[in-house]
């Protein structure tokens, strides 16, 4: 697929509008896909696909720095007009619950995040020195031959 310009500007608008709400990072790629869809309905994209896109965008300097911050103040206003709506627009946070309800993104929100992380790492790491352990152990000639890729 060939990204346009105004393709480029709605991923700027998608990220600069998740940057704008900046919360704590979480989900980050999965609000900023969920907002990029609003703007571009018909471009099937992926997350990743899309993250990377803005992270080229970026680094290309496809835009100016006055085109980057005129499209950074186009996004996060927005958010500020329908907070300031009241009743008649969801508030940013009603948002953020009902986009999490919806994808079923699980989001962990504990005081021991960096524990389970490390519990996790462990666990991944015995099974892999059992795993080593295992191919080590076994003979040479009982091991799956692994082919060669040639040049």
């Amino acid at each position: 697929m060939r990204w346009t310009k105004a393709m480029n500007e709605n991923a700027l608008r998608a990220y600069y509008r998740v940057k704008g709400e900046e919360t704590v990072g979480i989900s980050y790629r999965a609000r900023m896909h969920y907002f990029f869809a609003e703007l571009e309905p018909s471009i099937p994209v992926t997350q990743q696909n899309l993250a990377d896109r803005v992270r080229y965008i970026m680094r290309s300097k496809i835009f100016d720095d006055a085109e980057l911050e005129q499209l950074r103040r186009e996004a996060i206003p927005s958010l500020h007009e329908s907070a300031m709506a009241g009743d008649a627009a969801p508030h940013a946070t009603d948002q953020h619950s009902h986009l999490e309800a919806t994808m079923d993104l699980p989001v962990v929100v504990d005081s021991n995040d960096d524990e389970i992380v490390s519990h996790e790492l462990e666990q991944m790491r015995s099974i892999l020195d059992e795993a080593i352990l295992e191919t080590r152990s076994t003979p040479l000639e009982n091991r799956p031959r692994l082919l060669r890729k040639r040049p």
